[in-house]
């Protein structure tokens, strides 16, 4: 079952952004070969909101067409 925001922010550069308690959206996302660049906390509103910033796989020869 879903965790936490349902929403995920995919950037141009590959880099995704999730909500620390979307647990489904963070366990495929590992699954897929991402890491874990940094975890941010911001705080507004009064409350502190955690994200995990991921960064793309990185790309090795077996994935280029030749």
């Amino acid at each position: 079952m879903q965790i936490g925001n349902t929403t995920m922010t995919k950037l141009s550069n590959g880099t995704v952004v999730t909500d620390l308690d979307a647990n489904t959206d963070n366990e495929n996302l590992t699954g897929q070969g991402y890491t874990v660049r940094h975890i941010e906390t911001w705080h507004r509103d009064g409350s502190d909101e955690m994200f995990i910033v991921w960064d793309a796989p990185q790309i090795t020869e077996a994935d280029l067409p030749y």
